[in-house]
């Protein structure tokens, strides 16, 4: 009886990881051909949005420098938000 419901099981986890690992890779497939590998929105957001921001040139000028600091110490944070969607 042992025996009969260990084969039972590892044929039903062969089963599970077989049919797990197929649609793991249709997934992977499909997600690979409709995004890319990189997505640059959170690199140097807040220094963007400054750019683009609709204020004098003086003031655009003093947030410069504190826009790249943050930007910067937030790197790593924003190139693993790019990688993963």
């Amino acid at each position: 009886m042992q025996s009969l419901r260990r084969r039972l099981v590892v044929g039903a986890l062969a089963a599970l990881l077989a049919t797990g690992s197929l649609v793991m890779a249709t997934s992977r497939a499909a997600t690979a051909e409709t995004r890319s590998i990189f997505d640059d929105e959170y690199v140097f957001a807040t220094t963007r949005a400054v750019s683009h921001m609709d204020a004098s040139p003086a003031f655009k000028a003093t947030l410069f420098p504190v826009t790249m600091v943050l930007d910067t110490a937030c790197l790593p944070f924003a190139v693993v938000a790019g990688l993963v969607e």
